[in-house]
């Protein structure tokens, strides 16, 4: 059946009407998430605020050492090592978006003094990291596998090594991604305490666009869009040249390997609340859920400080104890 000349004329001008807008809305949108992805790929670079030092007050020997070492796509990162004289756990500390390890001194020195030692450093992005920009987890995860690379291979100026084959991981928001994503790659890690987590890269950018919108109802209806987390993801491909991996902290908390899981979360820090409690509830083999009146996503003070670190150390305690051989601090090789 042949289509009438008029109706043929109507449908071509609305062809040319119409897919002309969509095309400018496509790349408009699709600009804007790049724009994104760039904003949150270069976050405001914050100041080491304290040092290590701070806290070498009544030791003869010093505890720590500045390291640096390299990541598997040849970058560099910086941290403190916190050290004893002989073979111990390691714990690994990762802060989070937009700070930097200085957020995280106390509590390293609070489980240094319970016997283990304790790597604290830059995520690329942050801090002193020599690199620039932030891969927003997609490189993170294996900067974390260079830096559980880096401590295996740490010794005492005697030749001892430090490392007795236990790894715990401790990260807040971006760190604590990061950490559950490299545990599922690294059977030596045997206990994870993360602080306001999420499961993939999608949910971070979601959680950030949240906080732009507001309570607007159109803004949150195009968050929770799937073709939304289709084209960030695409952009986070674009930009970063790493493909966004969609599920590796849920295949790290769902496979029962016996490792142990610390989950940390508070009411006030919204998205992270809600992805906190569902990880934990994936969560298999030993686990906890903490909830504080306060995450790590912001400085703690005081009381604060000292309840939330309790907890943190009472976790490794539990997980992965230290022997009670006394220790004393070494010099670097």
């Amino acid at each position: 059946m042949m289509i009438p000349k008029k109706t043929l004329t109507i449908i071509k001008r609305v062809f040319w009407v119409f897919i002309p807008s969509v095309l400018v809305l496509g790349v408009g949108i699709a600009a804007i998430n790049l724009y994104l992805i760039h904003r949150l790929a270069h976050p405001p670079v914050t100041q080491l605020y304290t040092t290590p030092r701070d806290f070498q007050i009544i030791l003869e020997k010093p505890m720590w050492f500045d390291e640096k070492w390299h990541n598997s796509d040849s970058t560099q990162s910086v941290g403190w090592f916190l050290a004893h004289e002989k073979a111990a756990p390691t714990l690994i500390l990762s802060h989070g978006y937009g700070a930097n390890r200085s957020e995280l001194l106390t509590l390293s020195f609070e489980l240094w003094k319970a016997g283990y030692h304790v790597l604290v450093y830059d995520l690329r992005g942050h801090g002193e990291s020599p690199v620039k920009w932030s891969g927003l987890g997609t490189y993170e995860k294996d900067d974390l596998l260079s830096a559980i690379k880096f401590v295996r291979e740490r010794k005492t100026e005697s030749g001892q090594s430090l490392f007795d084959g236990r790894v715990g991981l401790y990260g807040v928001d971006l760190g604590g991604y990061i950490s559950l994503a490299a545990a599922a790659q690294d059977p030596m890690v045997k206990a994870v305490a993360v602080d306001s987590v999420y499961p993939d890269v999608d949910h971070f950018i979601k959680a950030h666009l949240r906080s732009s919108v507001g309570s607007n109802s159109l803004g949150n209806r195009l968050i929770e869009s799937s073709w939304r987390s289709f084209l960030n993801g695409l952009a986070v491909q674009v930009y970063l040249m790493r493909d966004a991996e969609s599920v590796p902290a849920v295949e790290a908390v769902s496979a029962n390997v016996g490792r142990q899981f610390m989950f940390i979360t508070a009411k006030d820090t919204g998205l992270y609340d809600e992805t906190t409690r569902e990880l934990y509830a994936m969560a298999k083999g030993q686990k906890q859920l903490a909830e504080v009146e306060h995450s790590r996503m912001d400085r703690l003070y005081e009381k604060d400080a000292t309840d939330y670190d309790a907890r943190v150390v009472a976790f490794f305690q539990q997980a992965i104890p230290v022997t009670t051989e006394k220790s004393t601090p070494t010099k670097k090789k």
